[in-house]
């Protein structure tokens, strides 16, 4: 096998606009650089590129563009290039509607007004460097691949990551209650503490790099631009074992699941602190799956992908009038305008968009299976294509690819859910069947894959005999 590792600055210039929030943010200084991390991984035939990216999400146009320029560089397919954004909270600013997209609108001058000046918008020009620098990356990766073997395995890490949707004594659901709130019964969905590690190794047993699976937001941090935890999580884990190795993350599915532990007192789980903590608690687990490598050929290589659109959630005339009306007003800009916001964007963008563009894509490793989905997916659905999978390391990858937002399960979009998520908006448009529908094709991506042999671990060729200085009888001379 041939394998490759190459990454690609990706960090905004001060002063542009950070995503993740509610309302405008503007970077003013660095932590951490973000990067656009590629492995390449070939067996003379078939090559597939696994892309993590420091940012909050990615257009579908920023990937399809970067895929082309891919394409006529290695030659490397574009259905065989898997982009998946790591949510970190602390990006460039690559969300959001584009200059011009509400030109069509009732009244175009308020409503691009609403869209760019006054919710998140992304930078053209910033999201045209993105695209170029996931293509340099994986170029690069492509032309450092080297002879090599892999390794594949799994770590168990459930103290930083937590649900945090409850079910509250009322009967409702609530997202972040509060720490230790009286009134919490119980979380309303799980998380997910696997570890997913894919390591390479040169033939004389040298640690290339590895791609990292965990499951949790990037909303740790607040410092400055930054990676968020996953930069101390790959920093832990190269900084062990090779300083010039890379080291791929791809976020699973995290849309309910974040660092903070709602049933907790203890202090509240932000900051730089808390950042090394995550990032070091899971790259240690990784350090662990990685020390316990068996490193081999694992094939096939394999890629597929189905396209697929989703409709979007239907706004009432009714609902329009009042969202403007509030909008019109001198209400403040607090949640509920924000939401009128929200509302009444979507509701123009659905006269002309009624539907999203969903790919679910699945890369094969040998017995290992990364099923990517654009979307923030809850963690159950997480769950369950990892349950009716039949790959032996079944990985999910969301934000991958494209953002078409939160994908709720049913129950909490139906009448005893609620919370942030589900609520109508332009990040939570998609109808209560979109979650379904995604795990859904991914099991069927991955039944039309056939998992590898799992390498077997070395073992002796015979039963042994006891050791002679081990088996005197008890003697008390």
């Amino acid at each position: 096998m041939q394998v490759g590792f190459a990454c690609a600055d990706i960090t905004p210039a001060i002063g542009r606009e950070v995503p993740g929030g509610f309302s405008k943010a503007f970077s003013r200084n660095v932590h951490d650089p973000l990067l656009a991390t590629a492995a390449v991984i070939g067996d003379g035939e078939t090559r597939v590129a696994l892309v993590g990216l420091d940012n909050l999400s990615v257009k579908r146009s920023v990937v399809q563009t970067a895929r082309r320029v891919i394409e006529e560089r290695t030659g490397i397919p574009g259905a065989n290039v898997m982009v998946g954004a790591s949510h970190t909270h602390n990006g460039g600013p690559c969300q959001g509607a584009m200059p011009g997209s509400f030109a069509g609108a009732f009244d175009p001058e308020f409503c691009e007004d609403l869209a760019q000046n006054h919710a998140t918008a992304p930078d053209p020009e910033y999201l045209r460097e993105v695209a170029d620098q996931i293509a340099t990356a994986v170029t690069l990766a492509d032309a450092r691949k080297r002879e090599a073997r892999l390794a594949v395995g799994r770590g168990h890490e459930a103290t930083v990551a937590f649900n945090r949707r409850f079910k509250m004594r009322d009967g409702t659901q609530m997202t972040h209650p509060g720490k230790g709130n009286p009134d919490i019964l119980g979380p309303a969905g799980p998380a997910d503490p696997e570890v997913g590690v894919l390591s390479a190794w040169s033939l004389d047993g040298g640690f290339l790099g590895a791609v990292v699976n965990f499951t949790c937001h990037g909303t740790v941090f607040s410092g400055g631009i930054s990676a968020d935890w996953p930069y101390t999580m790959r920093e832990t884990i190269t900084r062990a074992l090779n300083p010039d190795s890379l080291v791929v993350f791809l976020n699973g599915a995290c849309g309910d699941v974040t660092q903070v532990n709602n049933l907790s007192l203890q202090e509240s789980e932000f900051g730089e602190k808390w950042a090394r903590r995550v990032g070091q608690k899971v790259g240690a687990e990784a350090l662990k799956v990685i020390a316990d490598a068996e490193p081999a050929e694992l094939l096939p290589l394999a890629s597929a992908q189905t396209v697929f659109p989703i409709r979007t959630r239907e706004v009432s005339d009714d609902r329009f009038q009042e969202c403007l009306a509030l909008l019109k007003s001198d209400a403040p800009h607090d949640t509920e305008w924000v939401f009128a916001r929200d509302v009444l964007l979507l509701y123009e963008q659905n006269r002309w968009e009624s539907e999203a563009t969903c790919e679910v894509q699945a890369i094969q490793i040998g017995p290992a299976a990364y099923v990517a989905n654009p979307a923030e997916y809850f963690c159950q659905f997480g769950l369950n294509i990892k349950q009716r999978s039949r790959f032996p390391y079944t990985w999910v990858v969301e934000l991958a690819n494209g953002c078409i937002g939160y994908v709720p399960t049913p129950e909490a979009m139906g009448p005893q859910g609620g919370g942030y998520e589900p609520r109508l908006a332009l990040s939570s448009k998609l109808v209560p069947e979109a979650g379904q529908m995604i795990e859904d094709a991914s099991i069927e991506l991955l039944a039309s894959l056939t998992p590898g042999e799992e390498p077997p671990r070395p073992m002796v060729p015979q039963a042994g005999s006891p050791w002679g200085m081990g088996s005197s009888k008890a003697s008390t001379v």
